[in-house]
């Protein structure tokens, strides 16, 4: 399970901010997570939850998920698909048949933090 260590990652990057700023402690934490970013929501918002639990700075923390469909585009045509299923993504283009590239849906960010 590599979301526990995502979840260590974030509380460190939120350390680093925390200490950067001069914050007492972090209020909340927005992520962006991408459909296709090979992340399970449930297993990083779980691991978070323990982390806080031996962590004062992020004791209180709102851990707050943007989940980002995967949007692609075709490598021809140039058409813009976006999926929210991705359980059977096909990623070729419906009209020309071609393979489509992935321009949204792999994120895995920290987009924004607030703390005191």
């Amino acid at each position: 399970m590599h979301e526990g260590a995502i979840a260590q990652s974030v509380m460190e990057v939120l350390r680093d901010i925390k200490t950067q700023n001069g914050l007492l402690s972090i209020t909340s934490a927005t992520l962006k997570i991408g459909a296709v970013s090979g992340v399970a929501i449930d297993a990083l918002l779980f691991a978070f939850e323990a982390i806080q639990k031996e962590e004062e700075f992020i004791k209180n923390t709102k851990l707050n998920i943007i989940y980002v469909n995967v949007k692609a585009r075709c490598n021809i045509c140039g058409k813009i698909y976006e999926f929210d299923d991705t359980d059977n993504l096909v990623m070729f283009c419906p009209d020309c048949q071609m393979p489509l590239t992935i321009i949204n849906g792999k994120e895995l960010e920290i987009v924004d933090v607030e703390g005191q």
